[in-house]
């Protein structure tokens, strides 16, 4: 078996896709810099690692158009990358947070007083919780409106918008491969942006809603190697995001669970189709 793994930058999580992979066969490391296409890549399947969006989208898209398999595939990184679509999917079988979304300066207010204040605006793609912006009010707002009007990305001046659930000081990240449950942690912190990667405290989720929450989330997309992001608010869950780019160092560091080998096991049955 002959493994690629794109990636961007080798972080903990590329290097443990790597260690794994070697277990299964030839592994093939693909910095996104030495990329060409078109070009012969000798390789069964390969694992999307870019960091950006776009590339990770486009990397996959020319390697299958190859005859190459990819995990995930471009079209859940379409899918599941963009936070718009993501919702669209999401809202058919789970609970999401209440949202509008404006496709112009000039109906941005109607659609955050229609939601009510406050709101979460957030960038159609995007990680770690930047340029996601909680609005109290109509000011605020419309500062928010002005800075995104002077950024060259037409993309921003679509606004996403939830309404901001009072979450219990942390929300859920699960793990769900090919249908299968994997794990799942709480991430703590006392800013409402809980993500680890900016210092949230991770420990062990074992409810049993997450789990059965999280598979119909995954169901929504059908397949692929997904993190789903979850919040809870009044005793209800919502799932708030889904991650086609999953990173996993820090549950991997509290569960234990080894998720770098669920993927890469998933990936070797994605090559042998």
């Amino acid at each position: 078996m002959r493994i690629g793994i794109t990636y961007t930058l080798l972080r903990p999580e590329e290097r443990m896709l790597r260690d794994r992979a070697r277990e299964k066969g030839e592994v093939k490391m693909l910095h996104e810099s030495e990329l060409v296409f078109p070009k012969k890549y000798d390789v069964d399947v390969v694992i999307i690692r870019n960091m950006g969006h776009y590339k990770a989208l486009y990397t996959a898209r020319l390697f299958e158009e190859m005859g190459i398999p990819t995990v995930n595939p471009w079209q859940i990184i379409h899918g599941a990358g963009d936070k718009l679509l993501t919702t669209l999917k999401l809202q058919r079988c789970v609970k999401v947070p209440p949202w509008h979304v404006s496709l112009s300066e000039e109906s941005v207010a109607l659609a955050a007083e229609e939601l009510g204040y406050p709101i979460v605006m957030k960038p159609l793609a995007g990680s770690w919780g930047r340029m996601v912006s909680k609005i109290n009010d109509e000011d605020a707002l419309n500062a928010v409106v002005e800075h995104r009007r002077w950024m060259s990305n037409p993309l921003h001046r679509i606004y996403y918008m939830q309404r901001f659930l009072n979450k219990p000081g942390r929300d859920i990240r699960s793990y769900v491969i090919n249908g299968k449950y994997i794990t799942a942690i709480y991430r703590y912190s006392s800013n409402w942006i809980t993500n680890t990667a900016r210092g949230g405290r991770a420990e062990i989720c074992e409810d049993e809603r997450v789990r059965e929450i999280s598979i119909k989330a995954w169901e929504c997309f059908g397949e692929g190697a997904l993190a789903i992001d979850l919040m809870e608010e009044k005793g209800e869950i919502y799932v708030n995001e889904v991650n086609p780019g999953m990173e996993f160092k820090n549950t991997v560091r509290v569960t234990g669970v080894d998720i770098a080998e669920e993927v890469v096991s998933y990936a070797v049955e994605v090559a042998k189709k």
